[in-house]
């Protein structure tokens, strides 16, 4: 340990003073002396950690060496739980876990924080974006924080359990199916009335019409498709040579055609730019940005810009709306299963991230002050 307890660290968030060895040497042989407690949590089949007033380890059981391969307990006493669980924040303030800004919309640190103020139990969920840059795993977590009165002492007995899932399987109940199921009853609707038109003029618009719904149906199931191919590493790109600027074009052609755009769209190209790379993966991303800032804007004020500009080897695609975003949502907003728009959905802005930092080799991101700006840049060129 580097902090003693009556250091005063600087912190965003949480406080981010440690207690020094010896005494959380203590603490843990304190809980090593209370025979019952080891026997009963090991036989549980979820991690349980016990941790200290500082939200230091001083116990864990079996199934958390388990879950990272360890063998020795003391490699964890005195750390907190998202240093081993090697959150990607965890690292990036001298106080480690529950000293950023981020930390204050963590589940884990607010139910231990609010168990201890409280003296009561609390349960929330956590969001844990685990790895390093450019390396990271997305995990849902359960956690439940509680006074550990079996024990003697000021410390809580956190369990974590892994809902992934369970939260994978909601998202496509509740998101997959449900544009799938809009789709094919816009396709339903122009058969519909393909059937009962006399006009053939009319007939042959509306099959037009009926096959790009069907395309795009096709597209929602490919997309889920590739996005659990890429969670696995097992995506393959198809690389083509296609025009930026017309597939900006045909995006917004098809959400001005189908007036799901109520608010205005504006296109701002100076220049056209030939890319190689994979256009369904680059439209699937663009179009998640588009749809994104069409749903956050006023039909009646605002106007969404689409944007494209050459930015040394890269194109750059940006959408802006006038609205801006909250900053506890900013704070989340490429986690998985996050979402401000309701239970069971969280996966465009999460895929956006996925897609284009790990397999085109681009990078996402997003300003938000008076209005929100997210940007794409692509390589011209795929490696």
């Amino acid at each position: 340990m580097t902090y003693l307890i009556n250091d005063n660290p600087e912190t965003q968030f949480a406080p981010a003073a440690r207690l020094a060895d010896d005494l959380i040497l203590g603490q843990a042989e304190q809980i090593k002396q209370q025979a019952l407690i080891p026997d009963l949590f090991n036989i549980l089949p979820y991690i349980i950690l016990v941790l200290n007033k500082e939200r230091q380890i001083i116990y864990s059981n079996h199934v958390l060496f388990e879950t990272l391969g360890i063998t020795s307990q003391e490699n964890l006493i005195g750390l907190r739980p998202g240093e081993i669980l090697n959150c990607v924040h965890s690292h990036e303030t001298p106080g480690g876990c529950g000293t950023t800004e981020c930390c204050s919309v963590c589940g884990a640190v607010l139910a231990i924080l609010e168990s201890q103020q409280t003296k009561a139990p609390v349960a929330k969920e956590c969001l844990l974006s685990a790895g390093s840059a450019g390396d990271t795993k997305s995990f849902e977590l359960s956690v439940y924080a509680a006074p550990a009165g079996v024990i003697n002492g000021e410390y809580t007995l956190l369990i974590v359990r892994d809902i992934s899932e369970e939260k994978r399987r909601q998202v496509f109940e509740q998101v997959f199916f449900h544009d799938l199921l809009n789709t094919s009853g816009a396709v339903k609707g122009f058969v519909q009335i393909m059937k009962e038109s006399p006009n053939l003029n009319e007939v042959q618009e509306l099959s037009t019409h009926a096959t790009e719904a069907v395309d795009i149906l096709i597209d929602e199931i490919n997309s889920q498709r590739d996005l659990i191919a890429a969670e696995n590493g097992e995506l393959k790109l198809n690389l083509s040579s296609f025009s930026a600027k017309g597939l900006v074009a045909k995006l917004v052609e098809f959400y001005q055609n189908y007036d799901t755009a109520l608010c205005p769209i504006e296109i701002a190209c100076s220049e056209d730019v030939i890319l190689e790379s994979d256009i369904i993966l680059v439209r699937r991303i663009v179009n998640n940005m588009l749809k994104n800032a069409i749903e956050a804007s006023d039909e009646d004020t605002d106007t969404v810009t689409i944007a494209v500009e050459k930015k040394d080897d890269y194109v750059e695609f940006s959408v802006t709306n006038p609205q801006a975003i909250p900053r506890e949502v900013q704070l989340q907003i490429f986690k998985r299963s996050y979402s401000n728009k309701g239970s069971g959905r969280g996966i465009g802005t999460y895929s956006m991230k996925l897609l284009g930092e790990k397999y085109l080799q681009g990078y996402v991101y997003f300003s938000s002050n008076q209005g929100t700006t997210f940007v794409f840049g692509v390589p011209i060129r795929k490696q």
